[in-house]
Order: structure tokens, then C-alpha cells, then sequence
């Protein structure tokens, strides 16, 4: 098992701990001063075919969709909207995971997001993003 499948069967686990607490997870969007924030990294993908089971709970308890358009963001609030920008091509994202990266890089995508924008390939692209109403 991978140390990725492992962190995020972790975080679910917590997550579903205070779900149970509060009833319910609430998304908090980003506030009114980041939005349109225009901001530079390098974005990675995941989701590759089998890494992660389809359902499985993100750390928001949003269930994992290797097509959908989501992101990880380690410190964005859940249900942000971001605009990722590579080469001309754009994709809007909910942010709905957290991710354990480091360094230049801030967003990972899923799958379905990255493919939007680069051939998966590519594995990390420099992207511009902004944050949206």
C-alpha cells in the first residue's frame, strides 16, 4: 500500500470522527480578501488508474472522483474555487483535499483536472492560479 493511500485513509479517518461529532462537514470558502488572488506554483496530479478507490473519502469526506474537477490545496478552505491556468489552457477546481507536498508545489490535481490542462506525462507544471468568487 502506498504511503499516499495510507496518508489519506488517516486523514479520512479523523475526518470521519468529526463528521460523527457534528453531524455534518461544512465547506467554508475562501474569503472576500484572497479572492482573485493571482498566484504562482507547480501543480502535480493524482488519481492514476487504482492508487486511490473510487468513493473513498477526500479530506473534506467529499467522495474521491478521479475525473472530477477537484484539487488538493494544503491550506485553501474546502469548496474554494480556483482557476489553473498551464500554457493557455484553464480549469476550474474545487479544492476538496489536502495534500502532503512540498516546496514550489501547491495544488494537486485530480486526474480528470490535469488532463484538462497537460498530458499527465508531464507529471509537474508550473501554473498560474487564481481564486474565485
Amino acid at each position: 500500500m502506498s504511503k499516499k493511500i495510507i496518508r489519506r485513509a488517516a486523514i479520512a479517518l479523523g475526518l470521519m470522527g468529526l463528521v460523527g461529532l457534528t453531524g455534518t462537514l461544512v465547506a467554508t470558502p475562501a474569503n472576500a480578501s484572497q479572492m482573485g488572488t493571482l498566484a504562482t506554483c507547480n501543480a502535480t496530479w493524482y488519481g492514476a488508474e487504482g492508487e486511490i478507490p473510487e468513493g473513498w473519502p477526500t479530506a473534506s469526506g467529499e467522495p474521491f472522483s478521479r475525473w472530477a474537477l477537484k484539487a488538493a490545496h494544503n491550506s485553501l478552505p474546502f469548496g474554494t474555487r480556483v482557476k489553473v491556468t498551464y500554457q493557455g489552457r484553464s480549469v476550474t477546481v474545487t479544492i476538496n483535499d489536502r495534500g502532503g507536498f512540498g516546496g514550489a508545489t501547491c495544488l494537486d490535481l485530480t486526474y480528470g483536472a490535469f488532463i484538462q490542462i497537460a498530458n499527465p506525462d508531464l507529471g509537474v507544471i508550473p501554473v498560474q492560479y487564481e481564486i474565485l468568487p
